[in-house]
C-alpha cells in the first residue's frame, strides 16, 4: 500500500497546484444545479404587453385589469394605439392588445364584443403560451360585475401572429444555433490557440520577432474571425434553403452586426488565454462561459423574462443574448439598424472593454 499512498499524495499535490481547475470541477455541479433550477422555467410570466384602449370605459379597464392582475402579462405601454409595428418590431412588446370603440356598450348590451390580439411569433414558445394565457384570462373575465347585468356573449378575439404565423419551432431555433456556434468558435478556438503557443514556448519567440505585440495578437485572432464569418454564412444559408427560415432583413446589416459580435467573442477568447495555463483549462473555461450561458440564459430556448432578476442581470452580460435578438430581428422581422442599436452598442462596449482588459493582462504577463 506504500506506493499507492505515495502516488495518491503526489496526485493531490498536483491537483492543489492547479486551484483554478479544482475550483471549476467542484463548483460546476452546484452552478449547473442553480442554473437549471432557476433558469429553466416553462411557466412564462410577465410577458411584455402593450395596450391600445380606444374605448376607455369601465368595461375596457376591467378587461385590461384582468390581463395584468393575472400575473401572466406586464404592461409596457398603456397608450400604444397605432404603434404596434414599432413595439413588436423592436421587441419592446410581445403582445399587443387592442380594444375598439364601443366595446363597453356591446358588453353592457350583451352583444358579442371584438378585441384584437397581436403576438410576436419570432419567439414561438412565448407566443404559443401567451395565446393560451389570453384564452384563460378571457374565460375568467366577468364584466357583469361592473353593471350587475348578465354576462355578455363570448368576446370575439381576432388573434394574429406576426413574423412566424405557423409558430414553426425551426424558424425560432435556427438563429439561436447560429449564435451558439459562433459563440463557441469565436471564444474557444482563439483561447486555445494562444495557450498552445505559450505551452510550446512559441509565444515568447513571436514576441521577440520583428512583429509588434498587437500584430501577434491580431494574427492569432483574425483567422478565427474569418472562420466564424464563413460558419455564419453557411449556417444561415442552410437555414434559409433547407429549413425555409425567412431572411427579411439586409445582408449588409447582418455582416456589420456580426463583426461587432465577433469583436466581443474574440475579446473573450483572448481574455481566457490570459487566465488559463493549459489548453484543457482554456477549453473548459470557454465551454463553461459560452455553451451553458448561451443555451440556458440567452433566450435561445427559455425566455429571459421568466428568470429571476439576478439571472436576468447575468443574461444582460452575455454577448449571445444581444446577438440572438439582433439575428431574429434581421432574419424574421426585417428591421433596420435603428431597431436594434441598443444591443449593438452593448456588444460594442462589451467587446472594447474585454479586449482592453485582455491586452493589459497580456502585456503584464509578457513583461
Amino acid at each position: 500500500m506504500g506506493p499507492l499512498w505515495a502516488i495518491m499524495i503526489k496526485e493531490f499535490i498536483e491537483i492543489r497546484r492547479d486551484p483554478r481547475t479544482l475550483g471549476l470541477v467542484v463548483l460546476m455541479p452546484v452552478l449547473l444545479l442553480i442554473l437549471f433550477g432557476f433558469a429553466i422555467n416553462l411557466d412564462i410570466q410577465q410577458i411584455r404587453t402593450a395596450v391600445c384602449d380606444q374605448d376607455r370605459t369601465s368595461e375596457s379597464r376591467a378587461l385590461t385589469e384582468a390581463f395584468f392582475s393575472s400575473g401572466y402579462f406586464k404592461s409596457v405601454d398603456a397608450v400604444a394605439c397605432g404603434r404596434q409595428a414599432e413595439l413588436l418590431d423592436r421587441g419592446r412588446a410581445s403582445v399587443y392588445l387592442e380594444i375598439p370603440p364601443r366595446f363597453g356598450d356591446r358588453v353592457s348590451s350583451g352583444i358579442s364584443a371584438p378585441i384584437q390580439i397581436l403576438l410576436d411569433g419570432s419567439d414561438n414558445n412565448t407566443a404559443s403560451v401567451a395565446g393560451g394565457y389570453v384564452e384563460q384570462v378571457l374565460r375568467g373575465y366577468s364584466p357583469h360585475r361592473v353593471h350587475g347585468t348578465a354576462a355578455p356573449k363570448a368576446i370575439e378575439v381576432e388573434s394574429r401572429i406576426w413574423f412566424n404565423p405557423d409558430l414553426n419551432s425551426t424558424i425560432f431555433i435556427s438563429p439561436g444555433i447560429v449564435g451558439l456556434l459562433i459563440m463557441i468558435i469565436g471564444v474557444a478556438l482563439p483561447a486555445m490557440a494562444v495557450v498552445r503557443e505559450r505551452e510550446l514556448g512559441n509565444l515568447e519567440i513571436l514576441l521577440s520577432s520583428p512583429a509588434r505585440p498587437w500584430e501577434v495578437i491580431l494574427g492569432k485572432m483574425l483567422p478565427y474571425g474569418i472562420i466564424s464569418l464563413v460558419v455564419i454564412f453557411l449556417t444561415v444559408l442552410t437555414g434559409v434553403v433547407v429549413f425555409h427560415v425567412p431572411f427579411r432583413g439586409s445582408a449588409i446589416q447582418l455582416f456589420g452586426q456580426t463583426l461587432v459580435f465577433l469583436l466581443a467573442t474574440l475579446g473573450m477568447g483572448l481574455l481566457i488565454s490570459t487566465i488559463a495555463k493549459t489548453r484543457a483549462v482554456a477549453f473548459f473555461i470557454s465551454l463553461l462561459s459560452t455553451l451553458l450561458p448561451t443555451f440556458i440564459l440567452s433566450g435561445f430556448i427559455f425566455p429571459v423574462e421568466s428568470m429571476p432578476w439576478p439571472l436576468q442581470g447575468v443574461s444582460f452580460l452575455i454577448p449571445s443574448t444581444h446577438f440572438l435578438i439582433i439575428l431574429r430581428a434581421i432574419l424574421l422581422k426585417g428591421v433596420g439598424t435603428e431597431a436594434v442599436w441598443p444591443h449593438t452598442a452593448i456588444l460594442l462596449g462589451f467587446g472594447l472593454t474585454v479586449i482592453t482588459i485582455s491586452i493589459r493582462r497580456f502585456r503584464t504577463q509578457m513583461t
